[in-house]
């Protein structure tokens, strides 16, 4: 599943992960995301500070946040989905956002899910909003790319479609986040899901 070697530092001997498979999130890793979110902030915050815009949110850890919540699997290696859901096996895909007030999320031609699930970051609370979107990448093609195009149709054409999913789900549908997650204390402060 997962094979590494080990590497030297300063303060003893460390993984170096070098090939990956699914990846379970646990207790332990979510601790490290979380403490890298916070590095990634004060990075983002030095950043914005110098030029007009800041740096997305990598996917090493708004990715690992939505398993440990969902209870999905990471992957990291050649499976279909940023996760994969350990019950029905089906393929998730993530979009993730800084900016809690807007989005813009684009898809690849190729990209095939059966499910999306949207994470939209509070960064002002620490706080990480997670909406299942319960809709599949045949579903989500019909969805408007623009005025005179569905998603779908730019895929075709061999394009990336931007889209808002804020806007087209979220506020559209006025739907509530399914978990909301602080990032500060590492745990699940409210789940709409049952």
């Amino acid at each position: 599943m997962l094979e590494c070697y080990r590497g030297k530092t300063t303060t003893g001997i460390t993984l170096v992960y070098k090939k990956f498979g699914y990846i379970k999130i646990d207790d332990a890793r979510i601790n490290e995301v979380c403490d890298a979110y916070f590095k990634w902030k004060d990075l983002n915050t030095y950043i914005k500070s110098t030029s007009s815009r800041g740096i997305n949110i990598p996917d090493a850890i708004s990715e690992p946040m939505g398993c440990y919540c969902l209870g999905y699997l990471w992957n990291r290696g050649k499976e279909v989905g940023d996760a994969t859901d350990p019950v029905t096996n089906s393929k998730i895909e993530f979009k993730a956002t800084s900016n809690f007030d807007g989005d813009l999320s684009s898809f690849g031609p190729q990209t095939v899910f059966d499910d999306l699930v949207f994470l939209r970051f509070n960064l002002n609370d620490n706080q990480l909003y997670i909406y299942d979107l319960r809709i599949n990448s045949d579903e989500f093609g019909a969805y408007p790319a623009n005025k005179t195009q569905t998603i779908q149709d730019q895929k075709n054409e061999g394009r990336r479609p931007h889209v808002s999913l804020q806007k087209l789900f979220v506020e559209e549908k006025q739907l509530k986040p399914d978990i909301i997650f602080d990032i500060r204390r590492c745990k699940i402060i409210k789940d709409n899901r049952y």
